[in-house]
Parts: structure tokens; C-alpha cells; sequence
């Protein structure tokens, strides 16, 4: 790891014009803000460090690798972060969820963009499921890098909040079903180029909406975890069960374990910690059972009867039965789209079966015929 605080830079002028540019950028204070680059090769963060120098940002710190990067990350919560995600050993994007998910995070709302030159279809998942503000593909330009960083200070999109992923909403238009919230989060870049650093109370508005972030995860994770248990339940009760619903059973540890890490910060009544105990305690026995002979009806009306008692216990104003239907119309919109891939997949399938069927015919039509 190569750690290069930049120290003093001379006075630049507040707008920057950029070469071969007529448009100006417009009057930010950058002097305050504190960017991390985080790329192995040196070129690459030189490019990058002159544009940011060229904005008038001071403390710029260069990382050649992750090493560290945490540590120094939630010790100083920079503004900015931009990060290569292209080296083998590179996983910007755990970094990244880690950053975002973490309930004790000094600033889980760190702006944040990824760069890569190999913009590949599986790139561009992780960079959209790790929390990331936006895409930098390299080589870029130094009005590419200053768009981007602008559009973090201007239309930075409200956070959204799931049972997986936690950032920048995603969505280009609404989605049918039921309607997640949008998180206005707190975003210390533009507080320190608009001149309003010194007016706020930074630390307190990043304690507040990480309150409501984390209230927000609860909800979900709650959700989530009783979503997993009814769409595994039909299957654990077969004989042997069925590897899809253990599949979806393991899955709930995990998240009741980010539900107990939240509560443990958050002062939840006690019906909250019990309920989420309980929950974890029934699920692991149930594991255990279906690893070897079906879950009998009184373990899984059990196992239902604690998932629904959690989300209440998380969602104490919302009706039982609506936070129910919630659950059950989950399972049903998802077992039919995995019932359409199925389909799918087979209807691939005889298509392609009876294309080589029909040329092996074609192949020994021709091959019997007179003439060949």
C-alpha cells in the first residue's frame, strides 16, 4: 500500500475550465474535501490525483492495492472514494457493501465510484450490487471524471434499502408491488463545496440517517427472513426435502445475524431480542433435521408462526395481516418466476433437441437416398 497525502497545493481558481472546453464548471469550494484513489497502477492515479488537484481537493490519499484501505477509511470517513476494480486480487466491491452495510460505520454514505477498463455484463453487476454511486470505464477523461464527481454533488440518487443491498437506488422507473422507501442520506461532499460544512452539525445528520437506515434493514432483513422460511417450508415437509428449500433455509442464519448486530445497536425492546433468538434457535434445529428426514407440521408452524412474530415484533405499526399478505405475495410472485425460468429453459431445451433431431434425420435421409 502507497499512502501520499499531497499536503499544500497551491490556490487554483475557483472555476475550473477544462482544456478544450468552453463550458465552466461550477463555483464548488473543493478545498475541504478529502478523496482516497485506490488503483495499482501509477499512471492511472496520476491522471486521476491531477484532475482532483486541478478541482482544488488538498488531502488526496493513493492506494496501491486494498490493504489498509478499511482501516483508513473508517478511521477519517473521506468524502470521496474512487477505487480500480480490475486487479486479481482486487474486491473493491466487498469493501464497498462492507462500507455501505456496516451499522457502526463511522459514514456509511462515503461517495464512492468504481473504474475498470473491462466493462463486462458480470462487472456491471457487482458494481451495481455492491452500493457504488457510479461507473468510471477507463481510460477516462479528466471531464468524465469531473462530471462524475459533480453529479455526486447535484443529482446524487436517495439510498434504497433491502434485504441484500443498501445504496443508491438502482431503478430506473417503479417497480408493481410493494413500494420501498427512499433514504435522503447525507453527503458530506457536497456540504463541503457548497460552504455548508460549517453550518450543519455533519456527525449528528450522519447519526440520524444511519439510525433510520439501519430501522430500515430490520424491517427487510425481518421480512426477508419469513419471506425464506414460507417459500421453504412446502419443501422441507418432503421426503427426502428438497434441496432448493434447504438452500433458502440456509440462507436465514445470515440474515438474522445482521438483524441481532443491528439490535445490538439500537436499543430494541426486549419481545425483539427474544423473538430474534428465538427465530435463530428453531431455524437451526430445523436445519439440522432436514439433512437427513422431513420437517414434521408442528416444527414448521413453529418455524412460521417465529417468522411472522419477528416481523411483527420489527414492525409493531404496521397490521398483521397486511405485513403477512407482504410476505405471502413475495413467495407467490417468485415461485412463479422461477416456474416461468423453468419453462423457459425447457422449451430451450426441446428446441434445441429437435433442431439436431431434425438434422440427424435430414443426415441419414440423404445418406439412403439413390443419388448420394
Amino acid at each position: 500500500m502507497t499512502v501520499e497525502p499531497l499536503g499544500s497545493i497551491p490556490a487554483i481558481p475557483m472555476v475550473v475550465i477544462l482544456r478544450n472546453s468552453a463550458r465552466p464548471m461550477p463555483d464548488y469550494d473543493f478545498s475541504l474535501v478529502e478523496a482516497y484513489l485506490i488503483d495499482p497502477q501509477l499512471n492511472t492515479m496520476r491522471v486521476f490525483r491531477d484532475v482532483l488537484m486541478r478541482l482544488g481537493i488538498k488531502k488526496i490519499q493513493n492506494f496501491s492495492g486494498l490493504t489498509g484501505v478499511a482501516a483508513a477509511i473508517e478511521a477519517a470517513a473521506p468524502d470521496l472514494v474512487i477505487a480500480d476494480a480490475d486487479t486479481a486480487d482486487s474486491d473493491v466491491f466487498r469493501l464497498f457493501r462492507a462500507i455501505r452495510a456496516d451499522p457502526a460505520a463511522s459514514n456509511p454514505f462515503i461517495g464512492m465510484i468504481v473504474t475498470t477498463w473491462q466493462p463486462t455484463k458480470a462487472l456491471l453487476a457487482k458494481v451495481s450490487n455492491c452500493g457504488a454511486d457510479d461507473l468510471l470505464v477507463k481510460p477516462a477523461s479528466p471531464r468524465q471524471v469531473m462530471d462524475r464527481i459533480h453529479a455526486l454533488i447535484e443529482a446524487r440518487k436517495k439510498f434504497v434499502v433491502t434485504a441484500d443491498y443498501i445504496g443508491p437506488d438502482r431503478r430506473k422507473s417503479s417497480r408493481d408491488g410493494a413500494q420501498i422507501p427512499l433514504l435522503d442520506v447525507p453527503n458530506t461532499l457536497k456540504l463541503k463545496v457548497t460552504g455548508q460544512w460549517s453550518k450543519v452539525d455533519s456527525r449528528d445528520l450522519i447519526t440520524i440517517a444511519s439510525a433510520k437506515l439501519s430501522e430500515m434493514k430490520l424491517v427487510r432483513g425481518s421480512i426477508q427472513s419469513a419471506f425464506l422460511i414460507e417459500f421453504a417450508i412446502p419443501g422441507l415437509a418432503h421426503d427426502p426435502p428438497e434441496k432448493i428449500a434447504r438452500d433458502h433455509l440456509d440462507r436465514v442464519p445470515g440474515v438474522l445475524d445482521d438483524i441481532k448486530r443491528r439490535l445490538a445497536i439500537s436499543e430494541p425492546g426486549q419481545k425483539t431480542e427474544i423473538a430474534a433468538k428465538g427465530l435463530l434457535a428453531i431455524v437451526e434445529q430445523v436445519r439440522k433435521q432436514a439433512e437427513s428426514a422431513p420437517v414434521g407440521q408442528d416444527e414448521l408452524g413453529q418455524l412460521r408462526s417465529l417468522a411472522h412474530g419477528l416481523v411483527r415484533a420489527i414492525s409493531p405499526n404496521r397490521a398483521p395481516d397486511a405485513l403477512a399478505k407482504e410476505v405471502t405475495d413475495a413467495v407467490e410472485a417468485y415461485r412463479n418466476r422461477l416456474a416461468e425460468l423453468l419453462a423457459a429453459k425447457a422449451a430451450a431445451a426441446a428446441h434445441a433437441a429437435g433442431t439436431q433431431g431434425a438434422g440427424s434425420s435430414e443426415t441419414a435421409a440423404a445418406t439412403a437416398s439413390p443419388g448420394s
